[in-house]
């Protein structure tokens, strides 16, 4: 009999009738390279080992041969563990165990208890498992099996890694790593998996910086050995562990295509790194993706199937619940999941339980409840050397024990906390602790100390920052302001105000310093056999988003399509496909062209004092989300004030002040109600400068141009339309925003004269849109795309100096990273424009809304129009709110017939307005004065003729 041929066969799932005679040795070789084979396909396709194992079945029924039997359906268990056939599994092993002994040769019976461990946990049934594997050993050590010995070891370690007893499983660890290390090739084969089983245990114990030394050696180990799936497992656990120390965007470019491939060729193994992204998400405080994510796993998920995997995706979905305020179904998942961890007997889970409740607590201003819950998790994490864990609950011991106004010990256990958080390189206890650690200081009124720690916080910050993709950033700074805010409000207390703006400014300037710097970052990469697919699928779902988006919001082209589907179901769809649209944009983002960002300095006050011009004040206003300041700073001083109004009352004259703009441009600028809903807009308008503007007045009389910063709702101020009244302040001054002041540090870009002109209909509703280009194209000679020629290609061309862009356009409030300007390809989407190169000297976007944001955490701005300056543009002329066509025409054509005149941009904008008014001055400003300039205020560096 020709074995290798036949086990080809099998292989091959063709295989043949066994031979009508079958001598005992032959039988024997053929079922050991049988076996053989079915291990090796253990991590390869576990349907190819099942195969394998039915024909070792088969061989011993033909003999009538109960020890092959035996080894069969020994093989045949360990198979259907692997398809999550557990409980099926459990049984076959135990008919194994049982045939083994029928034959009286208790070291195989002992062998079948080694794949029982693998799934005891799933199964509820530790306790009988781990008695049996007691006996294992003691059978093995015997007989001398030190290779059984070891398996047998390092599964029983997995279970107690499962149930949270990590002494045990690390003593086990080292055993049998020394087991290994005496049996030559067979114990070396399988140190790439201890290795990286040592390394859960350590990262368990909050022992980051050694489990990821052992993760590193399993996956090189692993590699070596072209253990390909096994190195897949080393690297998601590599990812577990950079994740927890705050790298964040390393730990998402592992976790995706190990996912992808755990899915494919590991599906046993594909439950731990679905919840391994959760955990990572939760660490972004990406809560909504958790909530979907975690109940999507749940509902795919059982016991059985995902073992303590599932217990745990509960606790982060509670977590995420209760940051998003819903602490009822919180509470109520804590217990689902503490319910099955005491099932399990996993006490270190069960801890972590406890420490979430006390979060809870806290967050409902339950301090007696907080602090007893931290008490107790602390006291067990302790004992068990779960050192991150312990420290996560001394924080909260702080936390608590500074809420309650006890500061006696808090420093005690901050610095504590920061040993561990220092050596482990942990940086949310890093950040936590020296927050929780400045404001003791501040409440002891050690205002130095105070200062110290809340810097040592903004700084852990802008580390874990500068490795966040675009798409990482906004979300994960949301609650990582406090120590900022605190820094700029005890500058302005103690007459800092030079070291306050630096500090203000230190995070704006770095923004969107670093965006500029790192451009490449910013742009996919579309060769790559990664991301080709991904950018396939990418077009594929921006093709149909864009179709159920016109059937839910165009009712012209919904009349049109004779379907179906309703709007609100039409809604539905496109919020499915921005779901993935956005998580396929991530991912592509993590593989820039650029892989490392160059870092940015802090910015330097004298740099930007130094780049003011001798005729502007710099205005930039600050929040602390009640309170409000202003920092007045020119060619030689910096002033602040503090301003008397609060962000809630500005927040209020921003919404009546759009209101009001809505219903005039609703109305038309020829209506009875217009001069009505002027007056209106001006009394509005009226008490913004008083409160914004007039406390600076004396600042500021004697100046030509303003610059002015915004800050959190006063980004959606048109600064340049506040009404002293009598004036205006663009009648008074030239008015131009910045969303840092550190921009005025950057040398603007200067091309050769020239403009590309972009003009679209929208299917004929924008007739104006041609006309406009038109004029533009004669006044600047350019190249004029209109139409199906007014599309994404024309930006692969070297810029000049002004784009324009006649078209379609809207902000969503709703998810403003999907504001568009509509072009003949489809919806153009920031995303689209930082792959392109931009860096004309002036952008106009002559589109509704294009210069409309959100302003997000760290006073961070998403909207359509600062895409083109992330994407190089010098300065963007945009509109805040929807445009009137035939206004719009006549404006632009006094805009660029001043700038052609060599005015500078700010002066050219204000030109602009003021003719339109000056022609018709009860006219509503909503119609003369919805553009506005944001960046670089000068004259364009040539002047396009025709």
């Amino acid at each position: 009999m020709d074995i290798e041929a036949f086990v080809s066969q099998v292989l091959a799932d063709q295989t043949p009738p066994l031979p009508d005679t079958l001598s005992d040795e032959v039988a024997d070789a053929l079922v050991e390279r049988l076996k053989s084979e079915a291990d090796r396909h253990w991590r390869i396709d576990a349907h190819v080992s099942l195969r394998c194992a039915d024909v070792i079945i088969h061989v011993g029924q033909t003999l009538e041969n109960s020890r092959i039997i035996a080894l069969g359906l020994m093989a045949r268990g360990d198979a259907l563990k692997l398809l999550n056939h557990t409980e099926e599994a459990w049984e076959t092993l135990e008919r194994a165990g049982a045939l083994y002994l029928s034959v009286g040769d208790e070291v195989g019976w002992a062998r079948t208890r080694i794949g029982r461990l693998g799934i005891c946990v799933n199964l509820n049934r530790v306790d009988v498992a781990m008695r049996e594997a007691e006996q294992a050993r003691e059978i093995f050590l015997r007989h001398g099996e030190q290779e059984k010995l070891l398996r047998l070891n390092s599964n029983a370690a997995a279970v107690y890694d499962q149930i949270g007893d990590f002494r045990e499983s690390i003593a086990l660890y080292n055993e049998a790593l020394h087991i290994a290390e005496q049996l030559g090739e067979a114990g070396h084969a399988r140190l790439g998996m201890l290795y990286n089983n040592m390394g859960y245990a350590q990262r368990e114990t909050g022992n980051l910086q050694q489990a990821l030394h052992y993760y590193e050696i399993a996956q090189n180990l692993l590699e070596e050995r072209r253990e390909i799936s096994n190195a897949a497992l080393a690297k998601l656990n590599i990812a577990t562990v950079v994740q927890a120390q705050g790298q964040y965007r390393k730990a998402l470019k592992l976790l995706y295509p190990v996912q992808e491939f755990l899915a494919t060729h590991l599906p046993v193994q594909l439950a731990y790194a679905q919840r391994s992204l959760i955990e990572c998400y939760l660490s972004l405080n990406r809560f909504d993706d958790v909530c979907v994510l975690a109940q999507k796993f749940l509902s795919e998920h059982e016991l059985t199937t995902a073992g303590y995997n599932l217990p745990v995706v509960q606790l982060h979905l509670a977590t995420a619940e209760a940051r998003l305020g819903d602490f009822e179904n919180a509470q109520n998942t804590l217990s689902l999941a503490e319910s099955v961890l005491t099932e399990l007997g996993a006490e270190a889970l069960i801890a972590t339980v406890q420490l979430l409740r006390g979060h809870i607590a806290l967050q409902q201003g339950d301090l007696v409840k907080a602090l007893q819950k931290a008490v107790d998790a602390a006291e067990f994490f302790e004992a068990n050397a779960q050192q991150v864990d312990f420290a996560a609950a001394r924080l909260l011991i702080g936390q608590v024990k500074l809420a309650k106004g006890e500061l006696e010990e808090i420093e005690e256990i901050g610095n504590d906390i920061l040993q561990i958080a220092r050596r482990e390189n942990v940086l949310w206890l890093y950040y936590g602790t020296h927050l929780l650690l400045g404001q003791v200081a501040e409440r002891q009124n050690r205002w130095t100390r105070a200062v110290r720690h809340y810097q040592a916080a903004v700084a852990t910050i802008e580390r874990a920052k500068r490795s966040l993709t675009i798409t990482l950033r906004t979300v994960f700074l949301e609650d990582k302001q406090d120590a900022s805010r605190s820094l700029i409000r005890l500058y302005l207390e103690h007459s800092q105000p030079k070291k306050a703006f630096e500090a203000l400014e230190r995070a704006k300037s770095q923004l969107w310093l670093s965006y500029l710097t790192n451009r490449e970052e910013l742009r996919w990469v579309h060769d790559d056999p990664y991301t080709r697919p991904l950018i396939e699928e990418l077009q594929r779902l921006r093709e149909e988003h864009h179709w159920f988006y016109r059937l839910a919001y165009d009712q012209a082209f919904r009349e049109v399509q004779h379907i179906s589907i309703q709007p609100q179901q039409a809604v539905h769809e496109v919020a499915d496909r921005e779901r993935q649209m956005r998580s396929l944009t991530e991912r592509l983002y993590l593989y820039s062209e650029q892989e490392a960002s160059v870092q940015v300095g802090a910015v330097d006050f004298d740099a930007i004092q130094a780049r003011l011009a001798s005729n502007s004040v710099l205005i930039e206003f600050y929040s602390d989300g009640t309170r409000m300041w202003v920092f007045c700073l020119d060619k030689e001083t910096l002033r602040v004030k503090a301003l008397p109004v609060t962000s809630e009352v500005v927040g209020k004259l921003v919404e009546q002040l759009q209101a009001n703009f809505a219903r005039a441009i609703r109305a038309g600028a020829q209506t009875k109600s217009a001069e009505a809903l002027t007056r209106l807009a001006r009394q509005i308008l009226q008490q913004a400068y008083g409160s914004l503007i007039a406390p600076i007045e004396d600042l500021i009389s004697n100046c030509e141009r303003l610059v002015i910063v915004p800050y959190g709702v006063l980004h959606y101020l048109p600064f340049h339309l506040l009404y002293s009244g009598e004036n205006y302040l663009l009648e008074t001054h030239e008015v131009v925003v910045l969303p840092a002041a550190g921009l005025l540090t950057q040398t603007p870009p200067q091309r050769d004269s020239g403009a590309l002109i972009l003009a679209h209909t929208w299917e004929g509703r924008l007739p104006n849109t041609i006309a406009e280009a038109e004029l533009v194209s004669h006044r600047l000679n350019g190249v004029l795309c209109c139409d199906e020629q007014a599309n994404q290609s024309v930006f692969a061309t070297s810029p000049s100096q002004i784009l324009h862009i006649a078209a379609h356009g809207q902000h969503r409030i709703d998810q403003p990273d999907f504001s568009y300007i509509q072009l003949a390809d489809g919806q153009l989407l920031t995303d689209d424009l930082l792959q392109y190169d931009l860096s004309y000297e002036l952008v106009v976007l002559s589109a509704c809304e294009t210069g409309r944001a959100n302003v997000a955490a760290g006073d961070e701005l998403i909207g359509l129009g600062r895409g083109f300056l992330y994407a190089g543009a010098g300065a963007l002329v945009a509109s805040l709110w929807r445009v009137d066509d035939t206004v719009t025409v006549q404006w632009m054509d006094k805009f660029y017939d001043a700038l052609q005149a060599g005015q500078s941009k700010a002066a050219a904008l204000r030109h602009a307005s003021l003719a339109i008014l000056g022609e018709q001055p009860w006219l509503h400003p909503a119609f003369w004065g919805a553009f506005q300039l944001i960046g670089n205020a000068e004259p364009l560096s040539t002047f396009a003729t025709h």
